[in-house]
């Protein structure tokens, strides 16, 4: 119940225009993870990338960018989402950015991991930077 309490006393000390950002996150997150839990990957991709599919014409601020990560960083401890819906959520907010790429990687030292990250420009924005043995499986841009 602490928890509860904590978090909504941090919410309520943020700015208006805070709010909005966590409360637009939840809903994409939301809808998201459901997408993921819901529906084959295979439907859930083509779904997604109906969404996705706009013309890629604005520039984002980095610090626009940098609230977007910690907005989604924020949410995802209460959703409990991991790095794939944390990817698919900034590529959402960066729909119309150029240069965005949405990566999943594999690798297999002792078992088979998979982790999501997001990149503008060969730079990390979401998801801690994988260490060299992730071979990129999948790329989206």
């Amino acid at each position: 119940m602490k928890d509860w309490w904590k978090r909504f006393s941090e919410f309520s000390h943020l700015s208006l225009a805070d709010k909005l950002l966590i409360g637009q996150t939840v809903a994409i997150m939301i809808v998201i993870r459901a997408g993921l839990k819901l529906l084959s990957f295979q439907q859930f991709r083509k779904l997604y990338g109906k969404l996705l599919t706009v013309r890629k014409s604005t520039t984002t601020s980095d610090k626009l960018i940098e609230r977007q990560v910690w907005a989604i960083q924020k949410v995802s401890g209460t959703l409990a989402a991991v790095c794939l819906p944390q990817a698919l959520a900034l590529t959402y907010f960066l729909r119309k950015e150029k240069g965005i790429e949405l990566v999943v990687g594999v690798q297999k030292k002792q078992a088979f991991e998979a982790h999501a990250w997001v990149e503008k420009s060969g730079r990390i924005l979401i998801g801690e930077s994988p260490d060299n043995s992730f071979k990129p499986l999948w790329v989206w841009q």
